[in-house]
């Protein structure tokens, strides 16, 4: 590939539901465009994009692959993102960097989830849709396009319209030009528009003039008065629409027919790298104040790693955008992070598995480089003499938690290194260690997204483990007020031990706090140097309750009497005497179990309402409000038990197809009711 500067650079993200068929899409481009000398296929493992050993055992994308082309004078990095909502991750670093995005969808008729997921993602980019499937005997273009514009608006302006003999795409109707084309031999040349087709076409025609028209005040105007639009009017239009996101073009044909198409709309549409729309704001560190970056090559270089992958043998690689200026192979760049320097020796052009070695890449471009000992995913390489801080791209939180266990000794002894491994490549998973359940926890999207994690530590490290369902962190506290008076005395020779309390409990109802330590002894029954003792032993007492063993809360303890001896008693004597006093209270004082609830909020579209609320009832939660969004999405906030919704991030994804998203929230501590507690005390 030649040198390419950033004004013919362009970015796009490859979206769209599982299985629309992205990965062989940009396969075939690849192919069109001369970068590769074969096209491979899904089935047979060999696609640039899924190279994995488990991407080609699943047959679907796992994590994003950068495959760059060159078409029209032009250099359009393409990055291929995994369709399923498990690994949004993967598509929220991959829109950080890009300027635009190719949502494939399906031809037949219905707006799929993954769509849906695609759109709203990229809401703030450049858009060209493209209805993927034409030959599958399920298509339905027409409807699927008034569908489209029903979802999305007046902006939805469709270019073509395919021309079908037998099934099969033939050729299509350039609606803006008004032409036909027709494929033979491998070649594409022009012809008339069929006129059995003409009832098809005009509506769409009336489609992407309402489009055009709203680009602008004066050709409003004149599609008022009724006057045609020039060819010229329609492209800038469409090309202004895209950049604003007033428009939508809308593309069409099969994972082979109709590529340059797209290749050639992406040229004609999509904004390049260096386009003041697409110009970063930076924190500036030497005045402490924000600026704006600009995508070009005059300013100093700087670069964003958005994207780590590591391996064993290889190491770290680090997927980079250049934000600005010119990196060469050999530079040192300030990490401002870390506080140090970062030495690239080596850089690379990334195409799919390989690394392309390359001695510059200018402002705009995508690269990698390898063997970094302190660089991590939303980190800032810049110029030491101008340091700056690109912000960092918010990833999904994840919500669907389970404990690790490793299997056996040789696998305990290696986990932590590969679980701290992968947790550099992937920001939507979290790990914890529960000081309480003595657990090793991992936080994911979803199920499907946790089960990759357990075959890449096989695969990459050679660790076994399994997942376990976490444990709840009950509580344990008390409904009536008791008072208690315990003695502890010990005599063994010498001194003795000698020590007596007597401790009003109550509830506090406060579950912030273990406890709440009060005094309220007169005449000196317990001398006040005695009083941290009492509540040490309240301290350790509180550690485990009289009903399951779980942590105490919420309790009131009033030290209002006692006893002491002038030779035997001491510290100890006391702490222990609270303690034996705490244990004989608890049983009298009506113990209860507390569970932990959760505040939720729910984001789905309309139609899932019904469902979404009757499951939420299953899950002894309570529906507290909720709120209606422009869109047509539904916002449920509900609060519910921590043990129900344990695995929401399933059943949501499963009752909407992938539609709702969530987030989740410790609230507070309740009783739990009798049967729950009867269960968890058989367990």
């Amino acid at each position: 590939m030649r040198d390419y500067h950033a004004h013919e650079i362009g970015n796009v993200a490859v979206l769209g539901h599982s299985g629309c068929g992205k990965t062989s899409i940009v396969e075939t481009m690849a192919y069109r465009a001369g970068s590769i000398g074969q096209i491979g296929n899904i089935q047979s493992g060999n696609t640039i994009s899924d190279y994995s050993a488990e991407e080609i055992a699943r047959q679907s994308s796992i994590n994003l692959s950068i495959v760059p082309i060159e078409w029209d004078n032009c250099k359009i990095n393409l990055i291929d993102v995994p369709g399923t909502f498990d690994f949004v991750g993967e598509t929220e670093a991959a829109l950080s960097v890009c300027e635009s995005a190719l949502i494939i969808c399906p031809s037949y008729a219905g707006i799929s989830a993954g769509t849906k997921q695609a759109m709203y993602k990229a809401r703030d980019k450049g858009k060209i849709i493209y209805i993927n499937g034409l030959d599958n005997p399920n298509s339905d273009y027409p409807t699927k396009l008034q569908q489209l514009k029903d979802t999305y608006g007046k902006g939805i302006a469709p270019i073509q319209v395919p021309i079908m003999d037998n099934n099969k795409m033939v050729g299509y109707v350039n609606v803006a030009k008004m032409e036909g084309r027709m494929f033979e031999n491998g070649q594409t040349h022009v012809a008339p528009i069929p006129e059995d087709m003409m009832d098809e076409v005009l509506p769409i025609k009336a489609m992407i003039d309402e489009a055009v028209a709203n680009t602008s005040d004066e050709l409003l105007e004149k599609y008022l008065e009724e006057e045609p639009f020039t060819k010229e009017e329609i492209s800038n239009a469409l090309r202004q629409g895209v950049t604003d996101g007033s428009l939508i073009p809308v593309l069409c044909g099969t994972d082979r027919i109709g590529i340059s198409i797209i290749l050639n709309s992406m040229c004609a549409f999509f904004d390049s790298a260096n386009h003041p729309k697409n110009a970063l704001i930076v924190k500036d560190l030497k005045k402490d104040d924000e600026k704006i970056l600009e995508c070009n090559e005059d300013s100093p270089t700087s670069l964003f790693v958005f994207k780590t992958i590591t391996d064993p043998f290889v190491g770290k690689t680090s997927y980079f955008k250049v934000t600005s200026g010119t990196l060469y192979a050999g530079m040192t760049l300030y990490n401002p992070k870390e506080k140090e320097d970062e030495k690239i020796v080596k850089i690379y052009q990334p195409m799919g598995k390989n690394l392309i070695e390359v001695d510059k890449l200018h402002a705009g471009e995508i690269g990698a480089f390898t063997r970094s000992t302190t660089c991590h995913t939303n980190d800032t390489l810049c110029d030491p003499r101008s340091p700056i801080l690109i912000p960092d791209t918010e990833y999904s939180k994840p919500y669907y938690k389970k404990a690790i266990v490793p299997l056996g000794k040789s696998n305990e002894e290696k986990i932590a290194n590969a679980i701290n491994r992968l947790l550099e490549e992937d920001p939507t998973l979290v790990y914890e260690y529960n000081e309480e359940t003595k657990q090793q926890c991992l936080s994911g999207i979803g199920d499907i997204h946790l089960d990759t994690v357990l075959n890449k530590l096989k695969a990459r490290f050679k660790v076994e483990a399994k997942f376990e369902d976490v444990k709840i962190p009950y509580r344990e506290t008390i409904k009536k007020e008791v008072t208690q008076r315990t003695r502890y005395k010990k005599q063994s020779g010498g001194h003795g031990q000698f020590g007596e309390v007597e401790i009003t409990f109550k509830p506090s109802r406060d579950y912030d706090k273990p406890y709440i330590f009060k005094e309220e002894v007169f005449g000196g029954a317990v001398p006040r140097t005695y009083f941290p003792a009492v509540e040490k032993g309240l301290i350790e007492s509180v550690k485990a309750g009289c009903l399951g063993g779980y942590p105490v809360l919420g309790i009131e303890a009033t030290l209002i009497d006692g006893a002491y001896h002038s030779v035997d008693s001491s510290e100890m004597a006391f702490k222990t005497a609270t303690s034996m006093c705490f244990k004989e209270a608890m049983p009298k004082a009506e113990p209860a179990l507390l569970e932990p609830y959760m505040k939720m909020k729910v984001i789905i579209d309309d139609e899932f309402t019904g469902d979404i609320m009757s499951h939420l009832n299953t899950l002894r939660a309570r529906v507290i409000g909720s709120d209606v969004f422009e869109d047509g999405l539904i916002k449920i906030i509900a609060e519910a038990p921590m043990s129900e919704v344990m695995n929401y991030a399933v059943d949501l994804r499963s009752m909407t197809q992938g539609q709702g998203v969530f987030e989740m929230e410790f609230l507070d501590y309740e009783f739990a009711p009798a049967n729950v507690v009867k269960k968890i005390l058989n367990k």
